[in-house]
């Protein structure tokens, strides 16, 4: 819900769509302000609602709406009932007090369609089957020992991506494309975890490193950041003004093709032809194929280990390069913040060694630095939408049952009430805090919190953190020619490239860079 784009057709469509629906919408408006009315929010139009009135920018325009309406504000988007939280205090109440009520979600058209109808973790019904697949995450698939099988890997593709931006620039280039950079290493571990690197044989290795591969999630993203306008008003999801539900099919198509080839790989190379080394970790892949059936019976469908795959993948991709992308921006703006860090890790670490995942509970100011990025620059502005399952009172306001909850986790993490200078980027105020980001704090919730908290939070947290240190220990970062500080504007990272000349702070041969000299 990052982008709303309604074209002339959406327009005269939902007027075509006004003769027919008016008594209905009539009836259903009634219906609400009888049971939401004491909550304040903003107008909306006939038949649309508040849609036209959010934007390019949702999470900016909620929280202009939250300055004149309050931190909890009820609105109608289309023919839905929506609720939007803007405060520590309300999240908490929602995410803790009531959070077996909010703990539903309704998936959206595209994630029926393009996730084998929202078969995964991130939109499964709350139940037993919810419960089920959060076991297999927490229990089999993010746990301690595996994440620490593969941080051989992040550290690999980290320095991978590091050494590549310096001889980039040391080969004349002006800069070194960063936002690239970060996205290919992120990439390349979650497809290594997933996979197990190149380890499956030549086909596998074609589907890691395909053009294909990387075309097919481009577009998924930036499907998933348009507002479907059906989803919303559902007289026109056949209708189909947009021409998105074409992309979603066409996009399920690819994924599938995709799903099959890597599950026959799996299935053919590591079990019809040998088992696979005791001592050797597993990867995701095969733990999900290999999982045999509960005690009570229940096992993993193949739509779902294709639906699981799918959330991990775009979770794991898009979260863990956007963020440490706007924390190297800000560091670009703040070289302040970037000489207080490297004097630290020279401090603690020392130059005659690369840092490691074991030092990083070492580096306070590391961690200060890390949790101003995911308060200022997380990936999600706004949370994935809740669903109330029985209606519910919130500090005196009554909602209704199928309210739909969004938190708007930018107006959260910008609370004038919780930071002083909130727009600022200023790590030390959280130096010596209590505030951390396992959820329990809803003051900086950037993996959410409650039943439905991001269940590979912790993968997600130590990658942007080893990602940075790395970064701050083995570089120097400056913008490009006459570039200035004040020309970046990290709020855009998501459309902009985000460009740095990186020189080397550590010996070539710590780095591997000898090795690649000639």
């Amino acid at each position: 819900m990052e982008e709303l784009w309604l074209s002339g057709r959406s327009v005269l469509a939902a007027l075509v769509a006004l003769s027919v629906t008016l008594v209905l919408i009539g009836r259903n408006r009634i219906k609400t302000r009888s049971k939401s009315r004491r909550l304040p929010g903003p107008w909306g139009w006939p038949v649309m609602g508040c849609i036209p009135r959010l934007g390019r920018a949702p999470h900016r325009a909620l929280a202009e709406f939250a300055k004149r309406y309050g931190p909890l504000m009820f609105m109608k988007m289309g023919s839905v009932n929506v609720v939007v939280a803007s405060s520590s205090k309300f999240a908490e109440e929602f995410l803790k007090t009531h959070d077996k009520i909010w703990a539903h979600r309704r998936p959206p058209t595209a994630a029926k369609i393009v996730t084998y109808l929202g078969n995964g973790i991130v939109w499964t019904e709350y139940g037993p089957r919810w419960r089920y697949l959060r076991k297999v995450f927490t229990l089999e698939l993010f746990t301690a020992k595996r994440l620490s099988a593969f941080q051989g890997v992040r550290k690999e593709e980290i320095l991978r991506g590091i050494n590549e931006a310096i001889t980039t620039c040391e080969s004349g280039a002006k800069s070194a494309r960063m936002d690239v950079i970060l996205n290919k290493i992120v990439t390349n571990v979650i497809t290594r975890m997933m996979l197990n690197g190149g380890n499956l044989g030549e086909e596998a290795s074609k589907i890691k490193s395909s053009e294909e591969l990387h075309k097919t999630m481009k577009g998924t993203f930036s499907l998933f950041n348009k507002f479907y306008i059906g989803d919303y008003v559902p007289w026109l999801k056949w209708v189909d003004p947009q021409g998105l539900r074409k992309q979603m099919y066409a996009l399920a198509k690819q994924w599938d093709t995709l799903f099959r080839k890597i599950l026959d790989d799996h299935t053919k190379k590591h079990y019809s032809v040998h088992r696979p080394e005791e001592n050797k970790v597993q990867d995701i892949v095969d733990v999900l194929l290999t999982r045999p059936r509960d005690s009570d019976g229940q096992y993993l469908s193949e739509s779902e280990i294709k639906g699981v795959f799918l959330d991990i993948f775009f979770a794991g991709t898009d979260g863990n390069s956007i963020t440490p992308q706007g924390g190297l921006c800000e560091l670009l703006r703040h070289p302040r913040v970037m000489e207080k860090a490297q004097a630290e890790m020279d401090s603690l670490v020392g130059r005659d060694r690369l840092v490691e995942e074991s030092d990083l509970p070492n580096l306070p100011y590391l961690e200060a630095i890390v949790k101003e990025t995911f308060r200022l620059r997380t990936s999600a502005n706004l949370s994935v939408p809740h669903v109330s399952s029985e209606d519910c009172e919130i500090q005196g306001w009554k909602i209704s049952r199928g309210t739909m909850l969004i938190l708007n986790v930018y107006a959260i993490h910008r609370d004038p009430e919780v930071y002083e200078r909130p727009l600022d980027f200023y790590p030390e105020r959280f130096l010596g805090s209590e505030i951390g980001l396992d959820g329990t704090d809803f003051r900086l919730i950037p993996f959410g919190s409650g039943r439905r908290i991001c269940p590979a939070s912790g993968q997600a947290s130590l990658m942007v953190h080893y990602t940075m240190a790395l970064f701050i220990q083995t570089c120097n970062l400056k913008l490009p020619g006459n570039m200035k500080q004040e020309d970046l504007d990290p709020e855009e990272i998501r459309t902009k490239s985000l460009e740095a000349v990186v020189t080397p702070r550590l010996s070539r041969h710590i780095l591997g860079l000898d090795s690649k000299k000639g």
